[in-house]
């Protein structure tokens, strides 16, 4: 039974008659009839009583008529929702995140995005690297910002931000007395080492830093998220070495310094599927090319 069957059931039994079915649904009459005969022959009953006079649906055809249209009227309504979820889903850029873009990034851009594009719904995740990489190929996400490692080679990937190393530290810290930091002054402190199932690169290149430089911390907590780490540097606990974007996340309590160059720094990648994109995703890619904030830019 396909929904034309019930399109042309529902067409004669409003009209109780062929030929004005017929014109209704612009078909020939001769068609229309053949495809009731088809329809009676799959429900195995027949639907109408006709005659040379008039067309009366039977029992049957009334109670089929009532399904019918609950069945028509829900697959409208499917085509209706689709359609517009398709219409909202073209209308919106999905972007996954870490906090460097949140900081650095989105508020130079995204206002620029808003402006070309006045209808568009952004919508943002912040998740962390190692789950941006999977919620790209899924779909879930049209555009990352992240940092490495990327491990799907088909991905187009940028750099759009190089930031150095800080060191995070409370405020009262004997350390914040420099100008900034050495190697030999962070050996044996005690660290907040930042978890490598979430921060990507940023674990390997803490610890590249510490094995060059001879640096035995002494790792007192392991920080899952951006915000656990300002809180444990913030209760005394121990120093972190971050991206300098969390200088925009400190208060009283807590203050950054440099190392001493030359300082480690971590990348952020803007990474998508390959293209073709939709005219907003290109749009976007364009403004992150012409940042004053990219690297050599």
């Amino acid at each position: 039974m396909e929904l034309r069957h019930l399109r042309y059931f529902i067409a004669v039994a409003d009209e109780l008659n062929f030929t004005r079915a017929a014109l209704r649904l612009n078909t020939a009459q001769p068609s229309l009839s053949q495809q009731i005969r088809d329809l009676e022959e799959e429900v195995g009953t027949p639907l109408f009583v006709r005659s040379k006079r008039k067309v009366e649906l039977t029992e049957a055809g009334k109670a089929f008529l009532e399904e019918a249209r609950l069945a028509l009227a829900q697959v409208e309504h499917a085509i209706a929702r689709a359609r517009h979820v398709g219409e909202q889903r073209a209308l919106t850029v999905t972007i996954g995140f870490v906090p460097a873009a949140e900081i650095r990034i989105f508020p130079a851009v995204l206002p620029k995005l808003r402006l070309q594009f006045p209808e568009l719904n952004v919508e943002l995740r912040s998740l962390p690297t190692m789950e941006q990489e999977d919620a790209l190929l899924r779909g879930d996400i049209d555009i990352a910002f992240m940092r490495r490692p990327v491990r799907t080679a088909a991905l187009q990937t940028e750099v759009v931000l190089t930031e150095s190393l800080v060191v995070l530290m409370p405020a009262n810290h004997p350390l914040a007395a420099h100008a900034c930091i050495t190697p030999k002054m962070l050996d044996g402190l005690p660290f907040i080492r930042t978890d490598p199932a979430y921060a990507g690169q940023l674990y390997d290149i803490v610890q590249s830093y510490f094995e060059m430089h001879g640096i035995h911390p002494d790792v007192v907590q392991i920080a899952t998220n951006i915000l656990l780490n300002l809180n444990l540097v913030g209760m005394g606990l121990g120093v972190a070495l971050l991206p300098e974007y969390v200088m925009a996340l400190t208060g009283e309590s807590l203050c950054c310094r440099p190392l001493a160059e030359p300082a480690p720094s971590i990348d952020l990648l803007m990474v998508s599927r390959p293209g073709p994109h939709s005219p907003h995703i290109e749009a976007l890619i364009g403004l992150m090319r012409r940042a004053s904030f990219r690297p050599g830019a």
